[in-house]
């Protein structure tokens, strides 16, 4: 069985558009794969498009060949779109072959893992927040918000998953700093946004019977390190910690401070609670100072 033609075939979805690849073959089987390039990933159907041609006429089951071919094509841009694109043409491949084979896919990958998965509501209150002309009823405030809690309840879903929102005058707007909304190239967290967390944990909904997890909007090292482990457990604790904390700390940097100007005069170095680095720096000849 070969492949006679590779297309793609796009589709409108409201706010944004579903792409899918379209493998045909000489025996009448037609291979199915999606992909996505209207959300950071524009060029992926153009790629696809220009390496059709080493695709067809080639044979369905040659698939790891064939893509270590198209990879070889592509050395100088591997990754990013191009490996998008690949990784489209191949799932089509994999689509014809199983189909031909009379088997589903996962069959050629390992076979499945499990018959039953738990799924939780995604985007949870944010799309009917940014995008309510196509997921109604529209947020627009805190008790919006609290409804879809108890919504997702009602429908029987164990856990939901959102993203973080700042409330202006009482309406939530997105705040996912990773992809520019709004624009904060820094590392450092929004302390408004972290004001918001601490007031709404005490509006949590006491009849939400189900997991909440968050997506940190990509791009904020300093508050991923802050939820640890994506969870949340214990962050605004953590937080009035660091500033009981605060007094004490600033009567330490100042005896630290100290202490690396009488070293810097002595020559001799500081080293607080490391003995690798006390080992590195005796290693390479200095001398030590307690701090």
């Amino acid at each position: 069985m070969k492949v006679t033609g590779v297309e793609t075939l796009h589709c409108d979805a409201g706010w944004r558009n579903y792409h899918f690849v379209k493998l045909s073959t000489d025996e009448g089987i037609v291979g199915w794969s999606e992909f996505d390039e209207g959300f950071g990933s524009p060029g992926v159907g153009t790629v696809i498009e220009r390496l059709a041609a080493r695709v067809v006429g080639q044979p369905v089951g040659a698939h790891e060949r064939l893509y270590a071919e198209l990879y070889g094509a592509t050395r100088p841009a591997a990754g990013g779109v191009v490996g998008e694109a690949l990784g489209a043409i191949e799932n089509a491949l994999l689509d014809a072959k199983a189909k031909a084979l009379g088997v589903p896919c996962y069959e050629l990958l390992g076979g499945k893992v499990r018959d039953r998965i738990p799924v939780y509501w995604s985007h949870c209150a944010t799309w009917r927040i940014n995008h309510p002309n196509y997921y109604a009823p529209a947020i627009t405030d805190l008790d919006g918000v609290k409804a879809i809690g108890r919504e997702v309840s009602e429908k029987g879903f164990r856990a939901l998953k959102t993203n973080l929102f700042r409330y202006e005058n009482g309406k939530p707007g997105p705040w996912r700093p990773g992809f520019s909304q709004p624009f904060y190239p820094e590392l450092n967290v929004d302390k408004r946004l972290l004001g918001d967390l601490r007031d709404r944990r005490r509006l949590h909904p006491a009849d939400l019977d189900a997991g909440v997890l968050r997506d940190l909007g990509r791009g904020n090292p300093g508050l991923s390190r802050l939820f640890g482990d994506r969870r949340g457990d214990g962050l605004l604790d953590r937080l009035d910690h660091r500033r009981r904390r605060r007094s004490g700390l600033r009567r330490g940097l100042v005896g630290r401070g100290l202490a690396n100007l009488g070293a810097g005069l002595s020559g001799t170095f500081v080293v607080t609670g490391s003995p690798t680095k006390t080992e590195m720096a005796a290693a390479a000849g200095g001398r030590s100072q307690l701090s």
